[in-house]
């Protein structure tokens, strides 16, 4: 306790009411013998809250469990920089020695870990685990595995060992499903994500169930005990939290993109997968005589499209067409020509608009084009930090190059395969002005509250990923590309709409801008 007035005193820590409320609620919780989950939304210090509980509780041996090295070093700096010292903690992680791990595991009171890295060593030395009281699980979504199907459902059961005490809807990501066996349930498991309010489907013989995900995490991966679930709601409702959430408040604009090429090529593309739909709605009929088909939406059969069988027909051509209009609108047009150069496509362009295929690949990316024009307009009137996040490596490489050559400025790249990746994200952090651009492997569990302009080269179709996507700044503008007048004009607006009603508190959409 000393240590933390210290710290408050030093002005090295804020005094945020609604922190201090989510303490108290894990120390009652803890005294009271229960689990607690924490909904925290991006920005409101998940770092700061781990580090308070690794102070405060000050002769239990604690584990912090972060998804990616990445988040690793982040919350390492954080813990360095806020005590001054790194004696009282160590890292598991990969790349360090194996005895190294081992002697922080059983040497540290605190350790910041990996899963995949802690569960490698847990599965040789269970015994390391007994010792732990807290174990802090960062980014909790992320233990659970989408799985549609019932069939899929007890086959991966069977694999991953699961006893017959298991619920067989509830499986675990790996290495989740081998972390559970070691870690001690009579510890206090303490979960926080901004990301709680997803749901997903479960496919079974009654039809389609849509499940919570929340109601996921907690029966899946937390031990059979009492549960305390901390929501911001609650947060805001009796703490100081909106007064903080106000100051992070990111907002959107979407920003059409015309391309009458691009248009016509889509809704080729699109009336072929109504079509599709429609027969793989009449072949559910046939499976379900007499009664109605669970799969009585479109949007059902977009989602649960994986239950059908791997050589159906429809599924196939389903799944090439819908990856060939994802590959429109996330890629280039020198990379998806190759792609949709196939007799199939010919056909369906032809059928649908009576014209050659060729005729309708543009020479260039409209969007890549929006996106240079942009950033240099933003660089001339603001001159701060740009962050860009498009899905494809080659993408982000073109991206990289056309910026490179038009701005003179520094212009970073990192992607899933970047070596240096901690060097990247201390040069953005460090430099101003500077644009960096992610694709989304790279951008998982990273922070850049540098940034004051977020631009999505294209959007995927979950609200929660989105969100991750686009709270990766604080403060800061978002601008949401698309290809205006195609089916995935209606897929942003879609997808912006449940994300307002999901995250109220915490974004603002305005209408599209026009230039």
């Amino acid at each position: 306790m000393k240590n933390i007035l210290k710290e408050f005193l030093e002005g090295k820590l804020e005094k945020r009411g609604y922190q201090f409320w989510i303490i108290n609620a894990i120390l009652q919780a803890r005294s009271n013998g229960k689990n607690v989950i924490i909904e925290l939304d991006a920005g409101m210090g998940k770092r700061i809250i781990a580090y308070l509980i690794a102070r405060l509780f000050s002769s239990e041996k604690i584990l912090i469990i972060t998804p990616s090295r990445a988040s690793v070093w982040d919350m390492v700096s954080t813990f360095r920089e806020l005590s001054n010292s790194d004696s009282w903690f160590g890292v598991v992680i990969g790349g360090l020695p194996r005895g190294l791990k081992l002697r922080n595991l059983e040497k540290r009171r605190v350790i910041i870990a990996t899963p995949i890295s802690l569960a490698r060593i847990m599965e040789h030395r269970p015994e390391i685990a007994k010792k732990i009281d807290i174990v802090i699980i960062n980014e909790v979504d992320k233990v659970i595995r989408r799985v549609p199907s019932w069939r899929n459902i007890n086959m991966i059961r069977h694999m991953q060992n699961y006893g017959p005490e298991d619920d067989n809807t509830m499986i675990l990501s790996y290495p989740w499903n081998i972390l559970k066996r070691y870690l001690p349930e009579d510890a206090c498991w303490i979960g926080m994500s901004g990301t709680l309010r997803d749901e997903h489907y479960l496919v079974s013989e009654d039809g389609i169930r849509v499940q919570k995900e929340l109601d996921t995490i907690a029966r899946a991966l937390y031990p059979r005990k009492p549960l305390v679930i901390i929501s911001m709601d609650k947060l805001i409702e009796r703490t100081d939290a909106r007064e903080y959430i106000v100051k992070n408040l990111t907002v959107m604009h979407p920003v059409p993109v015309s391309d009458p090429k691009i248009k016509i090529l889509v809704d080729c593309i699109t009336k072929e997968i109504d079509d599709v739909v429609q027969k793989i709605a009449e072949y559910n009929k046939g499976l379900y005589p007499g009664e109605q088909t669970p799969f009585d939406t479109k949007e059902k059969i977009h989602r649960t499209i994986s239950v059908l069988p791997d050589s159906n027909p429809l599924k196939i051509k389903f799944l090439r067409l819908a990856l060939a209009r994802r590959h429109i609108f996330a890629s280039i047009p020198s990379v998806y020509r190759r792609f949709i150069s196939k007799p199939m496509f010919r056909r369906i362009v032809m059928k649908y608009s009576g014209r050659r295929l060729e005729e309708l690949i543009p020479e260039d990316s409209a969007k890549v084009n929006r996106i240079i024009d942009v950033c240099r307009r933003w660089m001339e009137v603001s001159k701060s930090n740009i962050i860009i996040v498009t899905s494809f490596i080659r993408t982000a490489v073109y991206i990289w190059r056309r910026l490179k050559e038009g701005l003179k400025i520094e212009v970073l790249l990192l992607t899933g395969r970047t070596y240096n990746k901690r060097a990247v994200i201390e040069e953005f952090r460090k430099r101003k002005p500077c644009i960096l651009i992610l694709t989304p492997v790279a951008e998982r569990d990273l922070d850049f509250p540098e940034a004051e302009l977020v631009i999505i080269h294209d959007v995927i179709s979950t609200v929660k990923s989105m969100y991750q996507r686009i709270k990766r700044a604080r403060r800061s503008r978002v601008l949401v590309l698309y290809y205006a007048d195609t089916f995935e004009e209606k897929k942003v607006h879609v997808l912006l709409s449940r994300m307002a009603r999901r995250y109220p508190w915490s974004i603002r959409i305005m209408s599209p801008c026009k230039k």
